[in-house]
């Protein structure tokens, strides 16, 4: 039989387990019984867990990602995605999920993205400013970012662009807006509005013509 000591830790020990397994299960219930949307939102004053751009992120001919990664202290983590034209649209797309472990974090999210586009760990202010600027770049062309980016936003959190000193590029060719169609965009309402807003020289764009005759011009 151990001396009393010993058996006076070992009960401290079991009781801090039992304390600590209890807490667990009262931060799980809790969590389970809020929506999605109201975790994103807590989401945003967790911890940062990371935050990634394009490699690229300044060559505005091509579009940029970004990662902002939060994890909380049940580990679970919330990540912002966002798909960044800097040449015209701003925020083209954006969505946010919630993964129960870093573990499934990396396994079903961020190692997709690398797949297909290589990543560099940044600067929060600098993720979230050049949000900001290319936002504002696409509302004074006509463009809103894209509505499931709303969601994406909360896992920003306290992220400050006014304290990134870093300078964002805007615009393609002399310092026009440059516009590269998608494979989902409504390509004739965005050309009919930068038409519209800039008339025929005052951007680039780079589109898949209907037939060798096409020619855009402003719908009435």
């Amino acid at each position: 039989m151990g001396k009393p000591s010993e058996v006076k830790k070992q009960r401290r020990a079991l009781k801090k387990k039992a304390e600590r397994e209890k807490e667990k299960r009262r931060a799980i219930a809790t969590v389970a019984s809020k929506s999605p949307r109201q975790i994103l939102r807590e989401s945003g004053q967790w911890p940062l867990l990371e935050c990634l751009v394009s490699e690229n992120w300044q060559d505005t001919t091509q579009l940029t990602q970004i990662v902002v990664a939060r994890q909380a202290p049940d580990g679970q983590v919330a990540a912002g995605v966002f798909l960044i034209d800097l040449a015209c649209l701003g925020v083209k797309d954006g969505f946010a999920r919630l993964f129960p472990s870093r573990r499934e974090y990396e396994r079903q999210l961020r190692s997709r993205i690398e797949e297909r586009q290589a990543m560099k760990k940044a600067d929060l202010n600098l993720a979230a400013k050049i949000i900001r600027e290319a936002t504002h770049y696409a509302a004074e062309l006509g463009f809103r970012p894209h509505p499931d980016s709303a969601d994406a936003m909360l896992v920003l959190g306290e992220a400050n662009p006014d304290a990134c000193d870093v300078p964002i590029p805007l615009g393609g060719p002399e310092g026009k807006p440059l516009y590269v169609a998608g494979p989902y965009d409504n390509v004739q309402a965005i050309m009919n509005r930068l038409l519209r807003k800039l008339g025929p020289d005052g951007f680039h764009y780079v589109v898949m013509l209907r037939d060798k005759d096409s020619v855009w011009e402003a719908e009435e």
